[in-house]
């Protein structure tokens, strides 16, 4: 691990755009959550070691953020951003590609580590402890795991599979280290079966066989409302017991999904999707706050997956930042954002953070 002093001396203001062409001399200023006054989103860059790139994936919650940095020709390396401090946490071993998924109020980072390459794969769960990266214990009958997110008591959730085999959904708990717990009433099938995201209380945001997608609260999965007319319904991330994720209408026509914690769903008004390159797609905190991707009649661009957009509690709000070249990844319980910006001319990729302000 090594820390060094954060470069964020540019504060970029990256607002919230009014949706109308009469609002657009008026101030940009939008929603920071439910039931606060109108602010102004501005962006930070976040540093990374001289010609890497980098992204934020997950957040603390709390000022902090987690992601990963690499170099050309070199796998991602786990790093972390926390009051003016740059933390890297290596790789687990130099051929694992790393993936971060979620992050802890006190700083604990999960996620997964794979590799795969002439004819042969392997993945590994890990989290952060004492400055370097831990991997997670696989049970008997398993050769393979993944950790999806960690609750504030540091209890991490995640699965396991073998080669051909479904995934089995686990915990990893806190308070007994070297364990691993095989969690009830989700029949192995493949391939969502695992968790999708993990809320505070332990319940789970999940896909399965049985249903398209489904809260697993305490053994018992309990389907969620499809809205009418959407296939192919994806559930994305879970707070506060509401969910995000997306779906299509039988005509082709991409949407985003809002879930209340009635377990309702709704069609976010203006939202669109566009999954097939990789770029994020819609993230919640516990108010409600919603960001992700916008139709193209308010900006957003469907070939390219640009365009990102806010709503609270299902309600529109406003455009988010630069609607080219701003692409925010995960929204923290303190509103603020993290995600990565990508240049005007597609290069490169580095860490950024917005706060609304």
């Amino acid at each position: 691990m090594r820390h060094r002093s954060l470069a964020c001396a540019m504060l970029v203001t990256a607002v919230l755009t009014p949706a109308t062409a009469a609002s657009a001399a008026s101030p940009q200023t939008g929603t920071a959550g439910v039931g606060t006054p109108t602010c102004t989103w501005r962006s930070s860059a976040l540093s990374v070691p001289a010609g890497e790139t980098g992204e934020v994936t997950a957040t603390d919650g709390a000022g902090g953020f987690a992601g990963v940095a690499r170099a050309n020709g070199v796998t991602n390396h786990v790093v972390a951003w926390k009051d003016g401090k740059y933390t890297d946490y290596g790789r687990i071993e130099s051929i694992y590609h790393s993936k971060v998924n979620d992050e802890s109020r006190s700083g604990t980072v999960v996620g997964t580590a794979a590799f795969s390459a002439f004819g042969s794969s392997a993945s590994r769960a890990f989290r952060s402890t004492g400055g370097r990266l831990e991997v997670l214990p696989i049970p008997s009958g398993y050769s393979m795991a993944g950790a999806v997110a960690v609750n504030d008591a540091g209890d991490v959730t995640g699965y396991v599979w073998k080669s051909g085999a479904n995934n089995t959904a686990v915990r990893w708990p806190a308070d007994r280290p070297g364990t691993v717990v095989v969690l009830p009433g989700l029949t192995p099938g493949y391939p969502y079966t695992r968790p999708i995201a993990v809320d505070e209380d332990g319940s789970m945001l999940v896909e399965t066989t049985q249903y398209d997608v489904a809260i697993w609260r305490d053994g018992v999965v309990t389907p969620l409302e499809i809205p009418p007319g959407v296939q192919y319904p994806q559930g994305v991330d879970l707070s506060n017991g509401r969910a995000v994720g997306y779906g299509t209408y039988a005509d082709g026509t991409p949407v985003g999904l809002y879930w209340d914690q009635q377990g309702t769903g709704h069609v976010l008004p203006n939202s669109s999707h566009h999954i097939s390159n990789g770029n994020p797609l819609f993230t919640i905190n516990r108010d409600g706050l919603i960001i992700g991707r916008i139709d193209e009649a308010h900006g957003g661009d469907d070939s390219a997956g640009t365009g990102y957009g806010v709503w609270s509690q299902g309600a529109w709000v406003s455009t988010f930042g630069d609607l080219r070249t701003d692409f925010p990844v995960k929204l923290g319980d303190d509103g603020t954002v993290g995600g990565y910006r990508i240049a005007a001319d597609g290069h490169p990729r580095l860490p950024y953070a917005w706060r609304c302000r």
